[in-house]
């Protein structure tokens, strides 16, 4: 039986880039499916006011990005939100958030996410892995797609902080061993960056846009993350992960 993935879609990727991309469900299907992970993805769309009945409803949650702001309290929903990921964490149910959704997880659980002093950071950059629990690539720097203009500013109490990047301290982090947050976007192909980046309604300064378009020619590492997610998720067999066998070593953190 495959396991069941919740999909908690907190937006819809807007025309004409949803005809020609696809949605987050195609996205994350992808990422999951090239990762080795067979799922079950139930969706639910959060930023329609639709939230799980409850936390054992699927195996594992999946929080993905948004073009709202966490803390943006004109928007009930993300009130609701932000209480099922409490729950969740409460019941030790495996989490992992994107972009908004990392955002949300880290507000939600005692940290603090704001607008990014430096505006809009976009592109395919670089990011430094601080610790590598989880299954998370066994390797110093990533390069992998960010678009946002919020960013956490103060982690959960307790958290780990995983990655950094230059103009993004808290890149990634992990709480207790059912947390994991992601400010890059493993999701998104150099193809839809492009396009997202070329939309009308990105209003970039110029030099940032084309060096953000300059950018989507170098390689990015989303294969490298696919598999983190996954293991991280309890999606993949334990023979096809090495996930299992370090958190047997080391107690279930590392």
């Amino acid at each position: 039986m495959k396991p069941r993935v919740g999909l908690i879609a907190c937006d819809s990727i807007w025309e004409p880039l949803r005809s020609a991309h696809g949605d987050y469900a195609d996205m994350y299907g992808a990422l999951l499916r090239a990762a080795g992970a067979d799922v079950d993805l139930e969706t639910y769309a959060a930023h329609r006011g639709e939230l799980p009945d409850s936390v054992s409803d699927c195996a594992a949650w999946l929080i993905s990005g948004s073009r709202a702001a966490v803390y943006d309290e004109s928007l009930p929903w993300i009130a609701g939100l932000a209480q099922f990921a409490r729950a969740a964490h409460a019941a030790g149910r495996p989490q992992v958030g994107i972009c908004f959704g990392h955002q949300l997880l880290a507000h939600a659980l005692g940290g603090r996410t704001e607008p990014a002093s430096e505006g809009w950071g976009i592109g395919n950059i670089e990011v430094r892995l601080r610790a590598t629990p989880y299954g998370a690539p066994p390797r110093t720097t990533l390069k992998l797609f960010m678009a946002h203009q919020d960013q956490v500013t103060r982690l959960p109490p307790g958290a780990l902080w995983l990655a950094e990047a230059a103009h993004c301290p808290h890149a990634a982090f992990a709480l207790d061993d059912c947390v994991l947050g992601i400010q890059p976007h493993p999701e998104f192909t150099a193809a839809f960056m492009r396009d997202m980046t070329l939309e009308g309604s990105f209003r970039l300064p110029p030099a940032r846009r084309a060096a953000a378009l300059a950018s989507y020619v170098e390689p990015v590492d989303n294969d490298s993350v696919g598999p983190w997610l996954a293991d991280f998720l309890r999606l993949r067999p334990r023979a096809e992960s090495d996930t299992w066998a370090r958190w047997q070593t080391a107690g279930g953190l590392f």
